[in-house]
């Protein structure tokens, strides 16, 4: 069985989102990327699990959260199909993350560390100017290529496409120098 959004791994793109995440969490923790387009698993003893959610693969993402909840470990759901579809997501989850994740993460955090995660966090459109740099270093090594994100956003607003809902109708825009000094 193939998992994760494409059957060839040529076409594979690390999950930005997730490192992006990552940089975001408090250097005490210890962060893992399990990525299901290089291995399936079924279990990894966690504090708190996040599981960003792509709709191609949202009954995966539900099965593997059910895993974790059953253990007594919070979890908490993410991404284009969670903010899309969050009364769906929240029946599998501890929190829903709704929206960009910037502006909330480090509250997301001090609310588990106190015991008190909410259900939802709604995220607001992120400044990019300043935004975190992924940590590749916990992408998996499979990966053939890196991405760099420059902006969100679009303007066409395709009544078939999520990016305008999601991100916004207009283009936002890293800063040039902060997009050359990741690169």
């Amino acid at each position: 069985m193939d998992s994760g959004l494409s059957a060839s791994s040529q076409s594979r793109f690390p999950p930005l989102g997730l490192g992006i995440i990552a940089a975001l969490t408090p250097p005490a923790y210890e962060v893992l990327i399990i990525d299901e387009n290089f291995e399936q698993i079924e279990y990894i003893e966690a504090d708190l699990v996040g599981i960003t959610v792509f709709t191609s693969a949202a009954v995966r993402a539900y099965e593997l959260a059910g895993i974790y909840q059953q253990q007594g470990i919070p979890v908490v759901l993410g991404g284009i199909h969670v903010s899309m579809m969050p009364n769906e997501a929240l029946q599998y989850a501890d929190t829903v993350v709704i929206g960009e994740s910037e502006n909330l993460w480090p509250q997301l955090i001090v609310d588990f560390e106190a015991g008190r995660m909410k259900d939802r966090y709604s995220g607001s459109f992120a400044e990019l100017s300043e935004t975190a740099v992924p940590r590749r270093e916990l992408f998996h090594p499979g990966y053939n290529f890196a991405s760099i994100q420059t902006s969100r956003g679009c303007p066409m607003n395709c009544s078939f496409c999520s990016v305008t809902p999601f991100n916004g109708k207009k283009y936002r825009q890293r800063p040039v120098n902060e997009v050359l000094d990741e690169l």
